[in-house]
């Protein structure tokens, strides 16, 4: 079939701490795609997400076998650009040989990190980095066995609009707001949510979860609160967050529901058994209603449990500073 290749150059290559290939299998399955991109049917400045041929763990624990993904836009110039750990790779030299398209590309790809390590690397969400760095031998068994997570990740800002009013509320009630944060057992990226207008998705908290877009922006609303996605498609090795404006000050809590949800999304799970490759716009998975029922499981009761705990602390860290 059809493939392609990003190409780092000679320069790309020279700037590369050889210590950072060390897992070169996996460096080159991270640059090549099943299928071709056709940059002309490509919209400027649209974010379009496609699977690359790196599936491997512990590399990648995503659930479903999929592989990890590329972040792809094209520039006003018709360029294609790479969204890739927080920098734009550019392309030049675009060429094609029989089944074979190659891009020529400014950068080695970095692969996605583990979640803690992600999480840690943007300024924007540091008051919860703090609170999961001091909380991490507890938390990092549990984020490596996650396959599938989709975060909506208050900036430092919005935790702190609503530091005093967090700092007044139990733990059990934090950990509710949090979990409905939390899309547990699937990874959600940017152009599912802009494609799906009628996208439903249930929290980790068994809420439902929905999403807005419009010429404003992305919006995803939980109970009675909206943020608007700020940033979108943060990688990591298990899954995607996005930052958000706003706390989702929800407290409603529906275990019951959060487990229906699990149980139905493993069983579509389960029937995937070959690697997914390709374009990413569709949902994960559609229940008996045409909507998206997302979940994980007994594991993913704990694992929703264990992250509550850490992000209580970051909320209350953040209003104790």
């Amino acid at each position: 079939g059809n493939h392609t290749v990003f190409a780092p150059n000679n320069a790309a290559l020279g700037a590369v701490d050889p210590s950072a290939l060390a897992n070169l299998a996996n460096i080159l399955a991270y640059h090549v795609t099943a299928g071709h991109v056709d940059v002309e049917s490509l919209k400027e400045n649209t974010t379009t997400v496609v699977r690359s041929s790196l599936s491997a763990e512990p590399a990648v624990l995503l659930p479903a076998n999929q592989s990890q993904v590329i972040v792809l836009s094209k520039a006003t110039n018709g360029t294609l650009i790479l969204e890739n750990d927080d920098r734009n790779v550019h392309t030049s030299t675009n060429a094609t040989y029989q089944n074979l398209q190659v891009f020529v590309v400014d950068r080695v790809l970095r692969i996605p990190g583990n979640f803690s390590s992600v999480v840690a690397g943007q300024t924007e969400l540091s008051a919860l980095a703090g609170a999961v760095t001091a909380a991490l031998p507890d938390l990092v068994p549990t984020l490596t066995r996650a396959k599938g997570l989709t975060l909506f990740a208050p900036v430092n800002s919005a935790i702190q609009a609503v530091s005093e009013q967090l700092g007044q509320v139990n733990a059990s009630t934090l950990t509710s707001i949090l979990l409905n944060h939390l899309i547990n057992g699937t990874a959600v990226y940017s152009t599912q949510i802009t494609e799906g207008s009628n996208l439903n998705l249930t929290s980790a908290g068994g809420s439902p979860t929905t999403f807005v877009s419009n010429s404003s922006g992305v919006f995803v609303t939980s109970g009675s609160s909206t943020a608007k996605i700020v940033k979108a498609n943060v990688l990591t090795s298990n899954g995607v967050i996005h930052l958000i404006d706003r706390v989702l000050l929800n407290t409603d809590s529906n275990p019951g529901q959060a487990s229906s949800a699990a149980a139905s999304y493993s069983s579509v799970q389960a029937s995937q058994t070959s690697s997914q490759t390709g374009a990413v716009t569709a949902g994960p998975g559609t229940g008996a209603a045409g909507s998206l029922i997302l979940g994980g499981g007994a594991a993913a009761v704990q694992f929703g449990a264990a992250l509550g705990a850490v992000v209580v602390g970051a909320l209350l860290g953040a209003h104790l500073l």
